[in-house]
């Protein structure tokens, strides 16, 4: 078993030696965890290269690593995302108290992001058959009759 890195105990539960990861890999998803980068990650793993992380990180098996890791972390600390909502809720509030602009639109910002506020919208757009006839009309005409609808002139359209 690897010794278990850092000082939190849901982090450094000892693990069974994994038969996908190597010893540095392991070593590489438990820097991860513990809140480094991935070039930390890299060096705190024994890489001779910090950017050996980049590669490291792709990985498949280093990917499941993390993500069940990630996944015994978050059902051992039972926090849901109402709760870190609720945690910026209380923090906005005491940069309110305090008259702190900054920290408040901050902790808003923070919370937009969790509420995923800042996603680009998708517009859907669907055509009836009606409207695809009228497309395949208005490609099949050339410029000179286009620009003639456009400034309102009354073109004769063949059906």
């Amino acid at each position: 078993m690897k010794k278990p890195i850092g000082k939190d105990k849901a982090i450094n539960a000892p693990r069974p030696q994994s038969i996908l990861l190597t010893e540095k890999q392991v070593a590489f998803v438990d820097a991860t965890m513990l809140g480094k980068d991935v070039m930390e990650a890299a060096s705190a793993a024994g890489y001779a290269q910090q950017s050996a992380g980049f590669h490291v990180i792709k990985a498949a098996s280093v990917q499941q690593a993390l993500a069940e890791a990630r996944s015994e972390l978050s059902s051992a600390a039972q926090i849901t995302r109402a709760d870190i909502i609720d945690g910026f809720m209380e923090a906005i509030n005491v940069a309110r108290l305090a008259a702190d602009p900054a920290s408040m639109i901050k902790g808003w910002s923070e919370t937009a992001k969790v509420l995923g506020l800042y996603a680009p919208e998708v517009k859907k757009i669907e055509m009836s058959m009606g409207q695809k006839r009228l497309q395949s009309k208005f490609e099949q005409m050339s410029d000179e009759e286009l620009y003639g609808i456009i400034e309102g002139e009354s073109v004769r359209v063949e059906h």
